[in-house]
């Protein structure tokens, strides 16, 4: 952390936060080790004049993975960016307890599910989880749900068992697991009716593997956007080495 780089992290704070004073924006850029996230975070949670709007701000230019759902008979279309993880929850609750030695831990709540066994709402919540997990990591070969324009129905080359998903199902991988799901799913809805779920990306993008060396992880001070890193070759990055 340079006096150039603290200017320039400065600079971006300023523009973000006009109301505030440079003085205490520079204090807690300097706490946060000059990370500009980290600063704007705590900004956040420390409020102020126009931190507000300077938030709601923010998150415009920050959406996270979920931007909409339109509902209509037959058929539900959501709007994803696959440029952030779907699983990360900004606002995810929490408890602070102590541990055994006495000192305090913050315990955040999890994502989870159960059905009991033979629950025919959820007969096949393993088989298509796992369909939409692979698809949904950054390596391997699963391509469930990686692209926009494609039908994953009972006669999809990756569906080995022929069926389609009940709406309970569906729900899981959505709303629990919360896995952007790309293309047309068929499903069954709570009548036992046909209908279609279809997931499109904001710029009709398909899902891409990394290639060799590059992994990825969740930023959480810019709403679960995606930073891509190679050691390797020591680059960091928040583009998809692909794109």
């Amino acid at each position: 952390m340079n006096e150039e780089h603290l200017l320039k992290e400065l600079g971006i704070l300023k523009k973000r936060f006009p109301k505030l004073d440079e003085e205490y924006i520079s204090s807690v850029l300097k706490e946060e080790k000059g990370h500009a996230g980290k600063t704007t975070q705590s900004i956040f949670k420390a409020g102020g004049e126009g931190v507000q709007e300077a938030e709601d701000v923010f998150y415009k230019g920050y959406p996270g993975a979920f931007n909409s759902r339109i509902l209509m008979t037959g058929y539900t279309i959501y709007l994803w960016n696959i440029n952030y993880d779907g699983s990360f929850v900004r606002d995810r609750k929490s408890i602070i307890l102590n541990d055994k030695d006495g000192k305090e831990v913050e315990l955040f709540q999890c994502d989870s599910f159960m059905s009991e066994e033979g629950d025919p709402k959820h007969e096949n919540q393993d088989y298509f989880d796992r369909l939409a997990l692979e698809g949904n990591s950054a390596h391997g070969d699963g391509k469930w749900g990686t692209h926009p324009y494609d039908t994953y129905d009972e006669n999809h080359p990756l569906n080995e068992k022929g069926i389609i998903m009940t709406i309970y199902e569906l729900e899981v991988i959505l709303h629990i697991w919360k896995i952007p799901l790309l293309g047309i799913h068929p499903y069954t809805d709570e009548n036992g009716e046909r209908c279609n779920y279809i997931g499109k990306e904001v710029r009709n993008r398909i899902k891409e593997k990394l290639p060799m060396d590059w992994t990825r992880k969740s930023c959480e001070e810019y709403n679960g956007l995606w930073c891509y890193n190679n050691h390797k070759k020591n680059i960091g990055q928040w583009k998809h080495p692909k794109e």
